[in-house]
């Protein structure tokens, strides 16, 4: 039997101390330089090995503050629109919303096609970092219809928009057009995640309807890669 690749050895034995409990979650690895020099190998090596494990979501990357212990996957299923706040609480965790930006303003083509208004029309936007136990997890950007939601600029937007859609413009999501699939983020959505750029990400793309029909709302969401676990039920 062939020997395994020297980093497999070094993989493996990080992971068996990550899944014993040696290594508590949130903890910081030790700089490369020591786990390089603790394993006897190269600094090309020793990044197969933690590439490894970020690729089984146990360890993860905070842009120039080294590499830590994941703390266990969200379960999460894209086709229940329930608040994040509820999603995340629900499973024991702590979750919390910080609001990047909040303007009326035209945006992408893209977008307006989507909602069906005209090119330039001011649309509400959104952008919210969304965090887990202190690490973030999820960027959101969030477009809604303003001749739907008139004042929604001055609404407290740290809050679940499904609630205050309910509660302040009686309209319910009752229907979603998913799209998913993975990407390489850019710059400014990884520097927002703590990622480096050209990280790994889930993109997940909503398109809501109202109970009456109508198209209300489109929702980007930019999760990081080691956050997730997709759970539906069909």
């Amino acid at each position: 039997m062939m020997n395994r690749p020297h980093y497999q050895q070094i993989s493996d034995s990080i992971e068996a101390q990550i899944r014993s409990g040696a290594l508590s979650v949130n903890s910081k690895l030790p700089s490369e330089r020591q786990l390089s020099e603790a394993f006897s190998t190269t600094r090309v090596t020793l990044r197969e090995a933690l590439s490894r494990l970020e690729g089984k979501g146990l360890i993860y990357r905070a842009n120039r503050r080294g590499w830590y212990i994941t703390q266990g996957r969200i379960h999460y299923d894209p086709t229940q629109r329930l608040p994040f706040n509820e999603v995340i609480t629900g499973q024991g965790r702590q979750p919390h919303t910080q609001v990047l930006a909040q303007q009326l303003a035209p945006a992408e083509p893209e977008v307006h096609q989507a909602l069906g208004l005209a090119p330039l029309t001011p649309i509400h936007r959104v952008r919210r970092l969304r965090s887990v136990d202190g690490h973030p997890v999820l960027l959101e950007e969030n477009h809604m219809n303003p001749l739907l939601f008139p004042g929604l600029e001055n609404q407290d937007m740290s809050q679940s928009l499904t609630r205050l859609f309910e509660q302040q413009y009686q309209i319910r999501i009752a229907t979603m057009a998913l799209n998913m699939y993975p990407i390489a983020l850019d710059s400014e959505r990884a520097k927002a995640l703590g990622m480096a750029s050209g990280g790994a990400a889930l993109f997940i793309s909503r398109l809501s309807r109202d109970q009456h029909g109508r198209i209300i709302e489109l929702d980007w969401e930019y999760w990081r890669h080691d956050a997730l676990n997709i759970q539906m039920a069909v």
